[in-house]
């Protein structure tokens, strides 16, 4: 019985030693192919690792960021928040990946899985999701001087504190705001690459009950127990169309009223007319008279 148990654990241990170095070969294959190659592009695979932003220990990695805001399809007064779809771009330098010519390259977006890119997220975002038809809606461009260009398309919920104390004569300001989730100030900086140019799409805009009156971006600061964090924000102004709230709450209530008040004018004689309309009560009335 003893040397039964003995060849078993013996056995089991070869096998898991095996697996072991099966694993560790698998880990060093997937390793070696875990590289950004290109053909003619040979000198950004050397020495290139994704989990290391450009500049590491050195001077924090300058970010620029534009928006296009393309929609803005639903804005809840129940839940305070609005949905949105936008386009985000980010541009920043990584030497790594300088290569010789003046010209620029778009790559695959699926090669982004293996250049680094910013820990960038919307803050007070209630449910996002990257657009996936028919390919995942990004795009990553090279610059010879080793500039690097990535698109977003997201939709988001954002939540937007409103102030319903003059409803519906009111008039709400709602903020997008973007932040790195791990990198602090030492590490990466946010800026907006052209300042209130860098936000486009919203004067484009047509929403039912909101007009968008004005909208202006700034440069924030952020204090939190990780670190000190750059943040912009965008921040704009929706005023409630008054006009589109009465032809869509006042006039049907008050057609409504109007039509409860049509037994009133009904003779007490005409019974089946008063016996249409519901008014029970005034039938019953009119039988003593």
């Amino acid at each position: 019985m003893n040397y039964s148990l003995h060849l078993a654990f013996v056995c089991l241990s070869l096998f898991t030693e095996r697996m072991c170095i099966q694993g560790s070969q698998f880990n060093v294959e997937v390793g070696r192919s875990d590289k950004l190659s290109l053909p003619g592009f040979e000198n950004l695979t050397a020495g290139y690792n994704k989990f290391l932003r450009p500049n590491f220990g050195g001077e924090p990695v300058q970010i620029a960021l534009t928006l296009d805001i393309a929609s803005i399809s639903s804005i809840s007064e129940s839940n305070m928040d609005y949905t949105a779809t936008i386009y985000l771009r980010q541009r920043w330098m990584d030497q790594r990946l300088v290569f010789e010519g003046n010209k620029s390259f778009t790559l695959d977006a699926r090669l982004v899985e293996f250049l680094w890119v910013p820990d960038t997220y919307i803050v007070e975002s209630k449910k996002s999701f990257l657009h996936e038809v028919t390919v995942g809606n990004r795009l990553i461009r090279l610059f010879s001087n080793g500039t690097v260009l990535y698109a977003l398309r997201i939709t988001t919920t954002v939540a937007c504190n409103m102030d319903l104390s003059k409803y519906p004569m009111d008039t709400q300001t709602c903020k997008l705001q973007l932040e790195s989730w791990g990198y602090d100030g030492n590490d990466v900086e946010f800026t907006w690459l052209r300042g209130n140019d860098s936000v486009r799409g919203l004067e484009h805009l047509r929403l039912a009950q909101y007009t968008i009156e004005r909208y202006f971006t700034l440069v924030t600061r952020s204090q939190q127990e990780t670190g000190n964090y750059t943040r912009l924000v965008l921040q704009f102004e929706l005023r409630r169309n008054v006009l589109y709230f009465i032809l869509e709450t006042y006039v049907p209530s008050t057609f409504l009223v109007v039509l409860s008040w049509v037994s009133f004018w009904i003779s007490l004689d005409s019974v089946p007319a008063r016996t249409c309309i519901g008014d029970n009560k005034g039938s019953r009335r009119s039988q003593y008279y």
